[in-house]
């Protein structure tokens, strides 16, 4: 399984303009442009985001707005939230974003603290929760499953 990370960190794009919204292919920005190519291929998402006042970053739910039903319909998709005591208000909010694009969020989901990592040097941080590492290795299973499950419901329903 190849992995994609789109980081919003290294690509900033443009607040959503409805101009695009029904050929967010032909939006003229190359980071839009790049993030549907991206969609198009993927067999899988995986969403994650800070807690910022106790839903999802509104960068992240930029993005999305510039895809369309098309790239997520039938497609699995795995939720991840960091912040305060695990909450689990972002991974909720964008789980409704996930019905509304037609995807299907997998039912494991991650939500971590910082409590949960070690500093990584020069590096991101790596998990040192035991408990967190084993939810990680069964999100992953899950995701891969999902994904050749659902490439056959979606090549029986999308016409």
């Amino acid at each position: 399984m190849a992995v994609t990370i789109f980081d919003q960190r290294e690509v900033t794009l443009p607040l959503h303009d409805s101009v695009w919204h029904k050929t967010p292919e032909q939006n003229p920005d190359t980071g839009v442009r790049k993030l549907v190519q991206l969609a198009e291929q993927a067999d899988a998402f995986v969403l994650a985001s800070p807690i910022y006042h106790n839903g999802p970053s509104g960068v992240l739910k930029n993005a999305l707005d510039h895809l369309a039903i098309k790239h997520f319909a039938y497609k699995p998709v795995g939720l991840i939230s960091h912040g305060g005591n695990r909450t689990s208000q972002a991974v909720d909010q964008m789980r409704i974003w996930v019905r509304g694009l037609l995807g299907h969020a997998i039912t494991t989901q991650i939500c971590t603290q910082n409590g949960d990592f070690e500093p990584g040097g020069t590096d991101d941080p790596r998990i040192s929760n035991p408990d967190i590492s084993a939810r990680t290795e069964k999100f992953c299973r899950e995701l891969s499953v999902m994904a050749k499950t659902l490439a056959i419901a979606r090549s029986a329903l999308i016409v």
